[in-house]
């Protein structure tokens, strides 16, 4: 599931690092007004970093969780680096552990994929949504370029040989080859280009998520929603483009009327909402601290950008993100 964890250190991926710090102020609301953490469960992918696992489990209280590991770590290397003993490590991919894994418990659910989106993503939907109870937390991470070479059932349509094919967008056509009903019947020509494709995307989530919770009403009469939370895209220096989709399943009991999330600006407050961006700028130690200083004072900030110490984007950028951004520092032992 996390073969790029061979290559990247997940705790030092700084749009990583937001993005994970912006789940738990928003988690650690909902939770508290929900449900005590300790009544959940988390299920995600650890890796051999089982970064999301030690900050869940330390900062929301969280003591039942599961990691799904596919990869080709051995058991004894991942049990070397599982920080904590209540985490319990299900070997296989996430459609074959997660029908076997106790979905009744309300949980919190982070299916963090490197890839680009695959059917089986989907399967995986199918097996949450149909069980796990209201008050439960999804999200799914993942490669957000829908382009031919990243799709090999496409190979014989173009000459794969070729690089610029490989790199072009998926037309509707071969979108749908791909993943068949899952695609609405009207998409614009253009729906899989780096600029659409996160929404084409949300669409299919959205779609497929209404679909199981239909399903599971006709079948059990579970009358449960999703309100979608986290609708984000981010891109690290150099690295993948990434999409976050999640949400909350809720009833008429359980539900978020009582919690107040909207003054967090990466929440989306209506399904139809823009994408939230994180893009982490580039700054040395002392800029941040200068900018922490004086920042939202106006006259301050027109001084530092005058000065050219940092730019008016880098500026604006720092103030979405400043809260949850890291701070790596060198440590010599």
């Amino acid at each position: 599931m996390n073969k790029s964890a061979t290559t990247i250190n997940y705790e030092i991926r700084p749009c990583k690092f937001v993005e994970r710090r912006m789940f738990l102020a928003s988690l650690s609301r909902i939770l508290g007004a929900v449900k005590q953490g300790k009544n959940y469960q988390y299920i995600g992918f650890g890796g051999c970093s089982f970064t999301d696992f030690k900050l869940f489990h330390r900062e929301l209280q969280i003591d039942k969780m599961i990691s799904i590991e596919g990869d080709d770590y051995s058991n004894s290397k991942l049990d070397y680096n599982k920080p904590f003993n209540c985490i319990d490590i299900r070997r296989g991919q996430s459609y074959e552990v997660l029908p076997k894994l106790d979905l009744s418990i309300p949980s919190i659910i982070w299916l963090d994929y490197d890839g680009v989106l695959r059917n089986y993503m989907f399967t995986d939907i199918e097996t949450i949504f149909y069980t796990v109870p209201a008050g439960s937390i999804f999200i799914l991470s993942c490669n957000r370029e829908l382009k031919r070479g990243n799709y090999a059932e496409l190979d014989d349509t173009y000459d794969s040989k070729k690089n610029t094919e490989r790199n072009q967008p998926l037309t509707p056509k071969e979108l749908k080859a791909v993943f068949n009903d899952l695609v609405p019947f009207k998409i614009d020509k253009d729906a899989c280009s780096s600029e659409k494709s996160f929404d084409t995307i949300k669409t299919m989530l959205d779609k497929k998520i209404n679909c199981v919770l239909k399903d599971r009403f006709q079948s059990k009469g579970d009358v449960l929603n999703f309100e979608l939370l986290y609708n984000i895209k981010y891109q690290e220096k150099g690295g993948a483009k990434m999409y976050t989709y999640g949400g909350f399943i809720y009833n008429e009991t359980t539900n978020l009327k009582s919690v107040y999330i909207n003054d967090f600006d990466f929440i989306t407050k209506n399904n139809n909402d823009p994408v939230y961006t994180i893009d982490v700028p580039v700054l040395t130690h002392k800029e941040a601290l200068l900018l922490n200083q004086y920042m939202f004072n106006e006259e301050r900030e027109k001084i530092i950008i005058e000065k050219k110490i940092v730019s008016e984007k880098d500026l604006i950028n720092y103030k979405k993100i400043y809260k949850y951004c890291p701070s790596f520092h060198d440590v010599r032992f």
